[in-house]
């Protein structure tokens, strides 16, 4: 057994029970029906949108709808490829862009015309797979809207493929960095449990300082995507492009690659079951997703 090939668990962590946490000067702000109108509204999808089922409850779509009916675009802002997050976009009714890659593009929600992508370069792409092969570790790398592997008999896919029941557009390439030689990779990323993260994230980051940033998107993934590239950056970018102000945007997540977006939105809200981290950078920590969280904050925010 291989470094980063230790006994692969399935389980998914039972989220925690909230706390609401509201600034007082954010109380006075925010809260009052009608004091702000929000025009945009970005949705992590695991942890956020989707609960441990990977389902959208019924409440959540209806606030959805109802928001759209105010006039709200509503986007839904993700690591999945665009063609993973198509099956979400349809059944919340999304007719806005959709922010997919951490960040790295945006899709036309009903072309699925790509616009903005920020590539990994070739050469950090290969040497990124490379490290991750060379320490057992199951790499994944996410190019042409594909998800290339050099492995489909790994433990550690069963877990990745129970965060996909739309399905996974798999290519196995047993040549993992000749194939980030050729093809615009958008993120490559190892899927492994906490502590083999823990015990190579700092590995990655050494060699890739001041190259690539080292994003720990989940407790069994770690990703390797475009500096200074993020939600956060992707929502700054449509909203200028809608017109929207900031201050009428609100983007609700779970966890820290959902950080950037959650201080930059006018109203940046974190899940009860998020993480810490998310929870210090918004300005209310709302409902779980197994309490609804994102109707409970679209009623109290948006409908009023």
């Amino acid at each position: 057994m291989k470094a980063g090939q230790l006994a692969f668990s399935c389980k998914i962590s039972t989220p925690r029970s909230h706390v609401l946490r509201y600034d007082e000067q954010e109380t006075g702000k925010h809260e009052r029906a009608g004091a702000m109108t929000y025009r945009l509204l970005a949705l992590d999808l695991d942890g956020t949108l989707l609960d441990q089922r990977m389902t959208i409850t019924p409440a959540v779509r209806a606030a959805a709808k109802a928001a759209s009916e105010r006039g709200v675009t509503i986007t839904i802002a993700t690591g999945r490829t665009f063609r993973a997050t198509l099956p979400y976009v349809e059944a919340l009714g999304v007719s806005g862009p959709v922010i997919c890659y951490q960040g790295g593009a945006i899709f036309d929600s009903q072309s699925g015309a790509m616009s903005n992508p920020v590539y990994v370069p070739a050469a950090l792409a290969a040497q990124g797979a490379q490290m991750m092969l060379e320490r057992g570790l199951f790499c994944l790398i996410y190019a042409d809207e594909k998800i290339y592997i050099a492995d489909d008999t790994r433990p550690e896919l069963a877990y990745y493929r129970s965060f996909h029941p739309e399905g996974l557009d798999l290519v196995v390439a047993p040549d993992l960095p000749a194939v980030a030689h050729h093809a615009g990779v958008l993120k490559v990323q190892f899927t492994a449990e906490p502590a083999v993260i823990d015990r190579f994230q700092p590995d990655f980051q050494a060699a890739f300082q001041g190259q690539l940033d080292v994003l720990r998107s989940h407790d069994h993934y770690l990703e390797l995507i475009p500096q200074n590239i993020s939600k956060g950056t992707a929502l700054e970018a449509l909203a200028r492009d809608l017109g929207i102000p900031r201050e009428q945007v609100m983007a609700i997540g779970d966890h820290m690659n959902d950080i950037e977006m959650i201080r930059w939105a006018g109203l940046g809200l974190a899940m009860g079951n998020g993480a810490p981290e998310a929870h210090a950078a918004a300005k209310a920590v709302i409902p779980t997703v197994a309490e609804d969280g994102v109707a409970w904050a679209i009623q109290r925010y948006i409908l009023g």
